[in-house]
């Protein structure tokens, strides 16, 4: 569809500045005519008639989450220093370079100026602006204080990137040795040890039992390649659907917690994001309730999400807030003794703050020592693998070596 830049007045004769989508010139001066405004200048956009390509560019085109984030702090910087809303919005669209916002941010800088809500203009996007967002921005517009609100989530937003970059960043170094592994392995299973197969069988020496086992992982990689590959995609199409019910999620997710090291990470990660949402949550005006309704949608991990909900029903039957959270098992002494203290002194949202700034330099430190230990254990597993690809041609070397001295 078209596109019209337009100038023009508001009701208070302040100029106004935009882009709409419409079929002409007729409904875009209708559409402004409707919102108050008296057009001044109309022009369409140059762009627009490039077609199709940049239109099936901008519906492909990723969505980073850091794009959101600047996004949302540049909105609390421009609503903090008096700037209304709409004029925001629309000022925010033309600074944006990935085309696929900028239209998302456009077609919701027009619902706020057709009279809409601005969370109720952010819900039709759920999958861009999550429910914790639109939440907070409810509660923000209605206490007054969007860009306090803005500021927040922008905060917490930035954390959460930062602890996913050091997660990904600790995982790329044993990634790649386990793919070199794998390509050096392949490469000799299938490309050099074959070639010595007719050699060992012509010398008619008895074949030390290490070569038998990769001479038959080679034939059956060989062989059966195409099997092994229609297995492997079962296997992980059966474990997609299993982990996509109920039970096979919770079961996974039970594991992920208990598995030794891991384990200990992803709790820690996951304790650590949902006391850091609720003390946001709570600390912009949220009653603790509403906050765990919130922060359930929110959490990923089934086990954790039943843990709030039957936290939820204890306080709703007058339960003190700490103990639901002690018979979860999932919450530490620790936690639990910080919640109760914040209970009782109303200071709840300062003390899930500290529990989260707690579990901060607790989940660098382990993922550091995850990284020192998982380069050194690759390392090992790689060598070892190639060794004994190794020994497995070697040896029946050394054996025609003596065959043909003798």
């Amino acid at each position: 569809m078209p596109q019209y830049h337009y100038k023009a007045r508001d009701r208070q004769g302040e100029l106004v500045t935009g882009v709409l989508d419409a079929v002409d010139e007729k409904k875009v001066v209708n559409d402004l005519d409707h919102l108050g405004y008296s057009v001044v200048e109309i022009s369409l956009d140059s762009k627009t008639g490039e077609g199709g390509l940049s239109q099936l560019f901008e519906r492909f085109q990723r969505l980073e989450k850091r794009e959101v984030i600047i996004f949302t702090r540049q909105l609390a910087t421009l609503l903090r220093s008096g700037t209304v809303l709409s004029v925001s919005l629309t000022t925010l669209c033309e600074q944006i370079e990935n085309k696929k916002f900028q239209t998302i941010l456009r077609d919701i800088s027009q619902s706020v100026q057709s009279g809409k809500s601005f969370s109720e203009s952010l819900s039709k996007y759920p999958k861009v602006f999550s429910e914790l967002f639109i939440s907070m921005v409810e509660v923000g517009e209605t206490g007054g204080m969007l860009d306090q609100v803005l500021d927040r989530l922008a905060t917490l937003g930035t954390q959460e990137l930062e602890t996913q970059s050091r997660i990904k960043s600790a995982l790329i170094y044993p990634v790649v040795l386990v793919v070199i592994a794998l390509v050096v392995v392949n490469f000799l299973v299938v490309g050099v040890l074959p070639k010595f197969v007719m050699v060992f069988r012509a010398s008619e020496a008895k074949l030390p039992v290490i070569t038998q086992i990769v001479l038959g992982v080679s034939f059956v990689i060989r062989r059966f390649w195409m099997f092994l590959a229609a297995g492997g995609f079962l296997l992980v199409l059966g474990f997609h659907r299993y982990f996509h019910t109920n039970e096979g999620r919770f079961r996974i997710h039970s594991l992920m917690l208990k598995v030794p090291i891991f384990g200990t990470l992803y709790s820690k990660i996951q304790i650590s994001r949902f006391a850091k949402i609720t003390s946001v949550l709570i600390a912009s005006g949220i009653p603790i309730l509403q906050a765990l309704v919130v922060v359930e949608k929110t959490v990923t991990n089934v086990v954790l999400r039943r843990a709030i909900q039957s936290i939820r029903y204890a306080i709703t039957e007058g339960h003190p807030l700490s103990e639901p959270f002690k018979a979860s098992g999932l919450f530490s002494p620790m936690v639990v003794q910080m919640i109760s203290t914040g209970e009782r002194s109303g200071n709840l949202d300062q003390m899930l703050s500290e529990i989260s700034s707690f579990y901060e330099p607790e989940i660098d430190y382990t993922i550091r020592n995850l990284t020192a230990l998982l380069e050194p254990f690759m390392l090992l597993v790689m060598g070892i693998m190639v060794s004994f690809i190794a020994l497995s041609v070697l040896l029946p070397i050394f054996n025609l070596i003596k065959v043909f001295r003798g």
